[in-house]
């Protein structure tokens, strides 16, 4: 009974985790579940997306008053999809290594970003019937799901991966332009006090004419008027081109490193020695991960590279 039981949440947690790294591991995933895997995760991205659609429709009040049961209807059946996700990928969770334990290895996965996102977007619907104010938090909730939606794209780890790897130059290249944005806030401040004391009424107020001065955006509601105020502006103009550049030339030498790297990995791949792929098909036989046939198949494949 147990193995049947491990069985079905390695099964449960390939659909719901479709992310094999490396040739052995695709074996591993028998093809059912992959196949499975494949209409699950269609299916909850487009849940997701025509929740957007709803979003964006139920905006417009009028349409909103004409079909909020409709609405209503869709969201509960998205809570109710959404939730049975949830219980499924923290009960499956304890195959992976990384959430080894009945208790601290499913709290640590409930944890991650993805069923954290998911655990704000349920919570405030259920707790509506409890609490007449969690209007607002179910608000909050609908903004979330844009972020779930994320979350189901290889696009979004592929971008955390990026910021993962460059944190310490982005850390570095954001404490610059900190540095730069209040020291420019606190001069304009003492310069353009004294003659214009509504719009320059404190340090954070003329912070916010130093944001859009620094990043070039210049919406032009505060404006400095001394000759002195001036000066400054334009100095600003020209560090802020130059510093807050940064930060968008590390992400993109990012990417660029990251796609080098992929092309890499994927020729490396394909070089894989044969015969250390055809012992971890041994390997997987004899554990019942996969059948004879599916050794055999993928055995006479590997055995065409020798």
């Amino acid at each position: 009974m147990s193995k049947q039981n491990d069985e079905l949440k390695r099964r449960v947690h390939e659909i719901f985790q479709p992310t094999p790294v490396g040739e052995a591991r695709i074996v591993a995933a028998r093809r059912r579940d992959v196949s499975t895997a494949t209409r699950v995760r269609f299916f909850l991205i487009a849940l997701i997306w025509l929740l957007v659609g709803v979003v964006i429709l139920a905006s417009y009040s009028d349409v909103y008053q004409r079909y909020h049961y409709l609405f209503n209807a869709v969201f509960a059946f998205a809570i109710v999809v959404f939730t049975i996700e949830l219980l499924l990928r923290v009960w499956s969770c304890t195959v992976d290594p990384r959430f080894r334990g009945p208790i601290k290895g499913r709290l640590k996965c409930l944890f991650t970003t993805s069923l954290l996102i998911n655990l704000l977007v349920i919570v405030p619907f259920y707790a509506k019937p409890f609490f007449p104010g969690a209007d607002v938090l179910v608000n909050a909730a609908i903004i979330l799901i844009i972020l779930k939606l994320l979350t189901y794209s290889s696009v979004f780890k592929f971008v955390t991966d990026i910021l993962k790897a460059k944190k310490n130059e982005l850390v570095t290249a954001l404490a610059i332009d900190l540095i730069l944005l209040i020291t420019f806030s606190s001069l304009m401040f003492i310069i353009e006090h004294g003659s214009d004391p509504r719009d320059f009424s404190s340090i954070p107020a003329a912070g916010w004419w130093a944001a859009q001065t620094l990043t070039t955006v210049g919406y032009g509601d505060l404006v400095p008027t001394t000759p002195l105020g001036q000066f400054l502006a334009v100095i600003a103009m020209f560090l802020g081109i130059a510093t807050f550049a940064i930060p968008i030339a590390i992400i993109g030498a990012g990417f660029t490193e990251a796609f080098e790297a992929r092309r890499s990995g994927q020729g490396q791949a394909q070089a894989a020695d044969p015969c250390k792929l055809l012992g971890n098909l041994a390997d997987l036989k004899e554990q019942g991960v996969i059948t004879e046939e599916e050794f055999a198949a993928k055995k006479q494949e590997l055995l065409t590279r020798l």
